[in-house]
């Protein structure tokens, strides 16, 4: 099973907007199907709530072919880059 990071910079993230981020899906339509039809779980249990909340520390697999480990982004990863 392939592993994949994402980091969030807030609190949580919805189901739906995960997948998206994380770029497994290219819409929220699609990431709501896969959702609705059983293929995502969160820390090993299916969810068909589209807008489940994800918090950092949560694990989701999708299609039981790939993890995403959720992580908090820390602030001064996000700070803006002088050039």
């Amino acid at each position: 099973m392939k592993t994949k990071t994402c980091a969030i910079t807030t609190p949580y993230i919805p189901a739906t907007a995960l997948l998206k981020l994380a770029g497994v899906e290219a819409t929220g339509g699609q990431a709501a199907e896969a959702i609705l039809a059983g293929e995502v779980k969160v820390d090993g249990t299916v969810i068909h709530e589209k807008r489940k909340k994800i918090y950092p520390g949560s694990h989701v697999i999708l299609a039981d072919q790939l993890e995403i480990e959720v992580v908090a982004a820390h602030d001064e990863d996000h700070q803006p880059q002088a050039h």
